[in-house]
C-alpha cells in the first residue's frame, strides 16, 4: 500500500512538472522556484532526474516567445550538453534584458 501510495505521488509530481508552464510576463524567477520544488519533492521520494534532463524540462515549459533563447543555447551547449546552471543563468540574464527593453507586460 505504501509503495503504491509512493508511485502514484512521483506520477503526480511527474505529471505536474510536465504541464508546468511559464507565461509571459511572468516573474521567470517564481517559475524557476516551482520548477525547483517539484524536483525537490521527487528527490525526497527518492527520484533524481539527471540535470540534463532538468535543464530541457526547464526550457521545455516556457513559452514560444523564448524559443530564440532555446535555440541559442541549444547551439552553444557544450558538447550538445546542456546544465540547469547553463539555463537559469540564461534565463535570469534574459529576463532582465527583457525588463530593460520594455518588453511587452503579462498577458492575460
Amino acid at each position: 500500500m505504501y509503495e503504491r501510495n509512493i508511485a502514484m505521488g512521483k506520477a503526480s509530481l511527474i505529471r505536474k512538472l510536465v504541464k508546468l508552464q511559464y507565461k509571459d510576463g511572468d516573474s521567470i524567477v517564481v517559475h524557476m522556484n516551482e520548477f525547483q520544488g517539484v524536483i525537490n519533492q521527487l528527490a525526497g521520494m527518492k527520484m533524481k532526474l539527471e540535470d540534463e534532463l532538468q535543464a530541457l524540462l526547464l526550457l521545455s515549459s516556457l513559452s514560444d516567445s523564448w524559443d530564440t533563447l532555446v535555440v541559442s543555447l541549444s547551439n552553444s551547449a557544450p558538447d550538445g550538453k546542456m546544465t540547469m546552471e547553463m539555463v537559469k543563468a540564461s534565463l535570469l540574464n534574459e529576463e532582465a534584458r527583457r525588463k530593460e527593453s520594455g518588453y511587452p507586460r503579462k498577458q492575460m
